[in-house]
């Protein structure tokens, strides 16, 4: 019996994956749903991702969502998606797109211009656990690495470029140096994979975590355990169920949980290891839902959203103009925006009062959108640890799990291998041919 603990989307996916192999599995979730991070919820005339707002469908997902009789349910964003915008010098302005729009726009410096063609005559090489500011500043500029790099890893993973290692965040972009000489000619000569396409679920992404657990046999819910024992070949997990505690048996145990409920979890097992995950860092986010009548927006809003470089003292990190990219989202006379505060930059403005952050999110978007009127509805939702960080101290966790794997003690998470949907899906589908 493999024991599954954590039934997000990666320990939903191995259990989906197993059963399809007819190999015995118990699926644990300490709460009454599933999904995890997954939570789409429709509030009246709202549609709002309290949680991953978007997938990048590759082939593998693409595959995937058919098998599960998702297909026709696929609603990709429309064409304006690919617009990003980012706040600089106080103004929301459209990032160059190609070659020619960056030569002709005005957003980079000269010199950065530059420095983007020069890059592939850089011969300077990375070190080892060099951040991944230090790197884009090193190949390209500082101008480049603030309005560019730093938005973009605030916008995935609400994190700090001056903390996350170059090797975990964009193993990808490293490779590229190494076998290339430059960034850019790996990216020409192999581009980052194949297609993908940004795209959601009718309904929302809960729709993927629902119609997974619907297909399943053994889920066991409200069921949290609490510790790991070794007997003989035999792992014992303490279960906490309502107000009993249980001791179950398995021969196999697969973590799909975050890196600190890993570590309370592993605590009396392996106490050197539980150390290691209890310093994975965890960035917190607030999250505000805010919808407008589009009459009252000047702004026309034709893009996936804005990102706010750190360096511009936002009190947004981000904000995704959810209406502009998915259908039913709002009001067809509205519009709707999801605007992110805090992440590693900020984590105080996650701990000030929800009204304060409602007051400060809709005065920076009245502000930055040219909005004429009032709001029509506001949400505020958060999340004390919400994505973990690839910085050091999650190196030397993934380093420190490795040595329980031929202990049959397995890890797959979106801290263990990359953060994305896609790749916690693809991850746990390999997985589960091993075990």
């Amino acid at each position: 019996m493999i024991a599954i603990i954590g039934a997000g989307i990666s320990g939903l996916t191995l259990a989906y994956e197993l059963q399809k192999q007819g190999k015995p599995y118990i699926l644990f979730e300490s709460s009454s749903r599933t999904g995890g991070y997954i939570n789409s919820v429709q509030n009246g005339n709202y549609l709002l991702e309290v949680g991953p707002n978007s997938i990048l469908v590759d082939k593998n997902f693409e595959n995937f969502l058919r098998e599960l009789n998702l297909a026709d349910k696929i609603e990709e964003a429309a064409a304006v998606n690919k617009n990003r915008f980012i706040y600089k010098n106080g103004k929301i302005r459209k990032m160059p797109s190609g070659p020619l729009s960056l030569l002709s726009s005005s957003f980079f410096s000269f010199k950065t211009k530059a420095a983007i063609f020069k890059e592939f005559s850089n011969t300077s090489k990375t070190t080892l656990n060099e951040t991944v500011s230090d790197f884009f500043t090193r190949r390209f500029t500082k101008e480049l690495t603030e309005y560019t790099v730093d938005p973009f890893a605030t916008g995935v993973y609400a994190g700090d470029i001056k903390q996350l290692i170059m090797e975990e965040t964009f193993p990808q972009v490293v490779a590229f140096e190494k076998e290339f000489g430059s960034v850019l000619k790996g990216v020409f000569k192999k581009g980052f994979g194949g297609r993908r396409k940004t795209a959601t679920l009718q309904g929302g992404l809960q729709t993927l975590t629902d119609t997974i657990t619907a297909s399943l046999k053994h889920i066991s819910y409200n069921s949290k355990v609490l510790s790991l024992q070794k007997t003989g070949s035999v792992y014992n997990l303490q279960v906490q169920l309502d107000t009993e505690v249980k001791q179950i048996e398995v021969s196999q145990v697969v973590f799909c949980t975050t890196a600190f409920h890993s570590a309370e979890i592993l605590n009396e097992y392996s106490p050197a290891v539980a150390g290691k995950l209890r310093q994975v860092t965890y960035a917190p986010i607030k999250a505000a839902y805010v919808a407008f009548k589009r009459a009252d927006v000047t702004h026309p809003m034709n893009g996936f959203g804005c990102l706010y470089p750190s360096a511009e003292k936002s009190f947004l990190a981000g904000t995704i103009w959810n209406s502009s990219i998915f259908k039913n989202r709002c009001p067809a006379d509205e519009i709707l925006a999801t605007s992110f505060i805090g992440g590693m930059h900020h984590p105080e403005y996650t701990r000030l009062p929800d009204e304060e952050i409602k007051q400060r999110a809709v005065q920076q978007l009245t502000k930055d959108l040219e909005i004429k009127g009032t709001p029509t509805y506001v949400h505020i939702a958060g999340w004390d640890k919400a994505i973990p960080q690839y910085d050091l101290s999650l190196k030397e966790a993934k380093e420190a799990i490795k040595g329980l794997e031929t202990q049959h003690i397995y890890f797959s998470s979106n801290w263990t291998q990359a953060i994305s949907l896609g790749s916690c899906v693809q991850n746990a589908q390999l997985l589960a041919g091993t075990l």
